[in-house]
């Protein structure tokens, strides 16, 4: 446990002086400003433009993520891999740090911005739309979904390069964004990638009426998504095992 907090100490150590903490600001503040200026004139219900918002924001995600972590590791290449794999005894330590550090700096960038957009919403119309304990909970949701994609973007750089991982982070966003649709039935459960969109979807639709979501449904989903996500991981961390920072060409 000392040695995985180093390792997570290191994480941070690297990467303030880098990109990555400005762009978990900026890219929602940014989001939050075209929203809430279309959202001015829009002919839309509170329900439905606080709806279309977090779908956008899940659909985004994954590309996002491709990008976050494609930066991550250029700085772990940079330096020949020698901090990332070369100061660690247990194997996994590195990565177990660096998704760490990527999910945790992810939350706070989800949590600003769905906090955020409620907060702006609600100066902007005098009507509060989300409230705090809601936003805050919608956030998580949207993070949770979105866990088992870092690690596979973070694999992804690791084992192939930069490109591979910014083409299935553009996948991933076509294909969460085709699931929220009636396409997605009875697959979904199976795309990660599409977790966070269809999750937070079902957490709006049980507030605006319980009995329009199945609970046995959403159990079974439940399932299906640990399942997929014991799997990823189990079979990253094999491969892990043997990784050695071998040099990538994009």
């Amino acid at each position: 446990m000392n040695e995985l907090w180093r390792h997570i100490k290191g994480e941070i150590w690297k990467m303030r002086h880098t990109l990555l903490p400005w762009m978990h600001v900026l890219i929602p503040i940014l989001g939050i400003g075209i929203f809430l200026l279309y959202y001015s004139f829009a002919a839309w219900s509170d329900e439905g433009k606080v709806s279309g918002y977090i779908q956008a924001l899940s659909v985004v995600l994954p590309l996002v993520i491709s990008v976050v972590c494609s930066m991550s590791v250029e700085t772990e290449e940079s330096g020949h891999f020698q901090t990332f794999l070369g100061t660690s005894v247990c194997r996994w330590n590195p990565l177990f740090a660096k998704w760490i550090f990527l999910s945790g700096i992810g939350l706070g960038s989800v949590l600003l911005a769905v906090t955020g957009f409620a907060a702006g919403y609600g100066m902007m119309t005098g009507r509060t739309v989300l409230s705090a304990g809601d936003s805050l909970i919608l956030a998580v949701t949207l993070w949770l979904g979105s866990g088992c994609t870092y690690l596979v973007h973070l694999f992804l750089n690791l084992a192939f390069s930069k490109a591979i991982s910014l083409c299935a982070g553009t996948a991933e966003l076509l294909i969460s964004a085709l699931f929220l649709t009636g396409l997605g039935e009875g697959r979904w459960h199976f795309f990660p990638c599409s977790w966070s969109g269809r999750w937070s979807g079902y957490l709006l639709l049980y507030w605006k009426d319980s009995n329009m979501v199945s609970a046995d449904y959403l159990m079974k989903s439940l399932e299906i998504c640990v399942m997929v996500t014991l799997i990823v991981w189990g079979i990253i961390l094999w491969w892990f095992h043997f990784y050695e920072g071998k040099k990538r060409y994009d």
